[in-house]
């Protein structure tokens, strides 16, 4: 009998990593030693490591945040040296069988099997009554983590149909002969995180560690969720909550390369020379020196959005003689540089030591939700001032904004333009707030125009799904 896909992706954990060494101490397991795997104390910590590892794969993560940032309008990538990575997704020419849908889709339900497994098998482990909690605490966070990533790739917007088809909503191992579950509409999948992240915020106890999920990444996730449902008041409170303990970094570390864990980063991704995704990673396709895939460019009206009084326009500043080029030392940027009709940017430093952290959340991300949620309100003065932290930190004699209304949601909208890039929001925050994607020629070398729940604005379900379960297919793209 043929196994259901769903089931079947969460055996491949072992050979997910390519050359990739083994991240962190895991024990990969499937439904018949899941328990074995729970059956003592160290098992117990290297299975819990293990749903860490899977979230570091360069096909889902690192690649995720690329193909949001790249199928923007303020990125492009080059059609040649990088063996065609990320050109279908800039093009939109995703496909059930075309694209990176398929690992996304392998990934996502390898790493929700195997949270899933965890909060099953922890009950019986021999570890402490406390433990267990803030161990299932910790993998309920990690699954809802994973279905906010899936569900902004494979379904419509909570904003622009909360009925519409969303994911399977699974909350116990698939088995071989289990039947898949049939898609859940977009607001189920959105209440069993909620559901999830509620848990975790009440049961979890851990903080300050920025390579696990922490108290504030938790308030991070639920700022996050409560923001894509248009819930202005959840968002703004958990944003408030998530930064309180990771105040903002100097303005210089901006310009630091984003490789190491500063005061404001709340969660991220720990990579080492001996255990990393090599030239996959992120700042691989956005580094301007060629020392990776150096593919991703600014366009010119993005890079025009930057005043000269904002550091942040140093990101983009390459240094001339890239032969004596140290990716530690800022003090080496000289000017921008246009190649292939788009700026080469240097917000992340990529080196072939590969030893690298990436940051998922950081708390100027949680200002700018902040203000966005208090905007959406009407409430002016505090939108106003969660903006105005992010500007003065980056822009040399800013002023606090006296917008109002329309004209103060497009400046929040265009300060997580500029502090986010690359940071995987681009694209994702046009569809949310409902917003017509519109790209130009010659800026762009693949023009487009997409309006709001453009079918094209997610993904197909894989074909590979499809024909393992029958699983209904997203509408507009073949069946």
């Amino acid at each position: 009998m043929k196994k259901k896909l769903l089931y079947a992706v969460a055996l491949i954990v072992v050979g997910l990593g390519g050359c990739k060494k083994d991240f962190l101490e895991t024990k990969p397991y499937d439904a018949d030693d899941a328990a074995a795997a729970f059956s003592t104390p160290e098992k117990v910590a290297a299975a819990m490591n293990g749903l860490y590892d899977i979230m570091t794969r360069s096909g889902f993560t690192n690649h995720v945040l690329l193909t949001t940032e790249v199928k923007g309008r303020d990125m492009f990538v080059v059609s040649t040296g990088n063996y065609g990575r990320f050109v279908n997704e800039y093009r939109f020419l995703q496909s059930p069988t075309v694209g990176y849908g398929f690992q996304f889709w392998r990934d996502g339900f390898a790493l929700l099997n195997n949270s899933n497994r965890a909060i099953v098998n922890l009950p019986d482990a021999p570890i402490s009554a406390a433990l267990k909690t803030q161990n299932i605490a910790e993998a309920r966070a990690i699954r809802a983590w994973t279905y906010h990533q899936l569900i902004r790739l494979f379904a419509q917007p909570y904003t622009v149909d909360s009925n519409s088809v969303g994911l399977p909503k699974i909350e116990v191992p698939l088995s071989p002969n289990d039947v898949v579950p049939q898609r859940a509409a977009v607001k189920e999948i959105y209440a069993f995180m909620l559901s999830d992240l509620q848990y975790a915020k009440a049961n979890l106890t851990r903080t300050g560690d920025v390579y696990k999920f922490t108290k504030e990444a938790i308030d991070g996730m639920l700022a996050r969720v409560y923001l894509d449902m248009g819930n202005w008041s959840k968002a703004a409170e958990h944003a408030k909550l998530a930064r309180a303990r990771n105040p903002l970094a100097a303005a210089s570390t901006l310009l630091d390369g984003f490789v190491d864990p500063t005061s404001e980063w709340i969660f991220g991704l720990d990579y080492r020379s001996d255990d990393n995704t090599g030239y996959l990673q992120l700042a691989s396709f956005l580094e301007p020196y060629d020392i990776g895939y150096s593919t991703f460019r600014a366009t010119p009206s993005y890079y025009a959005l930057f005043a000269d009084n904002d550091i942040r326009k140093k990101q983009f500043y390459v240094n001339l003689d890239p032969v004596n080029y140290n990716p530690g030392d800022a003090l080496q940027r000289d000017t921008p540089l246009i190649r292939k009709n788009g700026y080469l940017m240097n917000k992340f430093y990529f080196r072939d030591a590969w030893d690298l952290d990436m940051p998922l959340m950081r708390s100027a991300e949680m200002y700018l939700i902040e203000a966005e949620a208090e905007a959406e309100m009407n409430h002016d003065d505090p939108a106003q001032a969660a903006l105005f932290e992010v500007q003065k930190r980056a822009i040399t004699g800013a002023v606090k904004s006296t917008n109002t209304g329309a004209a103060l949601k497009n400046e929040i909208s265009v300060e997580r333009r500029k502090e986010l890039q690359g940071e995987g929001f681009a694209f994702f925050d046009i569809i949310r707030r409902k917003e017509t994607l519109t790209r130009v020629s010659p800026e762009h070398w693949s023009p487009i125009t997409l309006a709001p729940g453009d079918y094209r604005n997610i993904l197909p379900i894989p074909q590979q799904e499809r024909e393992a379960s029958g699983m209904q297919q997203n509408a507009g793209y073949p069946l």
